[in-house]
């Protein structure tokens, strides 16, 4: 017959190896999991991605391709599509950023927000300007879910709001301009918004181009006193950031 104290002994002894490999199973889990957005380049930590379904992976759903999916070679390519420092246009000087990483949707007209399977970027960087009376901001990056091109076909077929509101205030949407073709690029894109016409401050005028080649995109926005200022320094600065993007092989 079987002794009872060792049947308990061997019992207990099975109890303890359960618990302990339960306990290093977790560590090993927190050790190896996922890294949080960190860029497997350079090991710059980025802001995780919120997704409408937070449990969802699929890119149609957030609109994002993981970084790990990416030519890491896009990265060193965004920063050769910014233009500047330094730009030919009167009074406008840089502005310091605390960093130029920025990953964002392709544009945020009409209320366009990330998740739903509107295209967000990956290894986006940005400069900025300003003067007396207008702001520059250039922002380029990464689209790698389908192609650049489609992100801006994206933004383009969103353009018939009308009016929306953010928080810069209540932007009524004027439309698409006419560009000049730009040479190397699959697609190019250019629109101006008034930002609170009505307002007792007076009104904001917001020129925008966007510019597309392969996986990589750029955005021109002019922030402006005037429409006329808005619009002229948006096509004066659409050519040169044209021609940084189509340098990108």
């Amino acid at each position: 017959m079987s002794d009872p104290k060792a049947i308990s002994m061997r019992r207990v002894a099975g109890k303890s190896l359960t618990a302990l490999a339960a306990v290093v199973g977790l560590v090993l889990t927190a050790a190896c999991g996922p890294s949080g957005g960190t860029s497997p380049t350079v090991g710059r930590e980025r802001p995780a991605t919120t997704p409408a379904d937070p449990f969802s992976t699929d890119p149609a759903v957030t609109g994002v391709q993981s970084l790990f999916d990416l030519d890491p070679e896009l990265e060193e390519q965004v920063g050769t599509v910014l233009i500047g420092p330094a730009l030919d246009i009167d009074g406008v000087a840089e502005v310091s950023l605390q960093s130029p990483y920025m990953d964002d949707v392709l544009s945020g007209v009409c209320g366009t927000r990330r998740g739903n399977g509107v295209y967000g970027s990956a290894f986006g960087q940005r400069r900025e300007w300003k003067a007396s009376g207008l702001r520059i901001q250039q922002f380029a990056a990464v689209w790698g879910i389908n192609s650049a091109a489609d992100a801006v076909a994206q933004i383009r077929s969103r353009l018939g709001c009308g009016t929306y509101r953010d928080r810069e205030g209540l932007h009524r949407v004027l439309g698409e301009r006419e560009l000049s073709r730009l040479s190397g690029l699959d697609d190019q894109l250019m629109f101006c918004e008034v930002i609170n016409e009505e307002g007792p401050e007076g009104s904001t005028h917001l020129c925008t181009v966007l510019l597309a080649r392969g996986e990589i995109a750029s955005r021109i926005q002019a922030r402006a006193d005037t429409a006329e200022r808005a619009e002229q320094v948006t096509r004066e600065l659409a050519a040169p950031a044209a021609k940084r993007l189509a340098a990108v092989s």
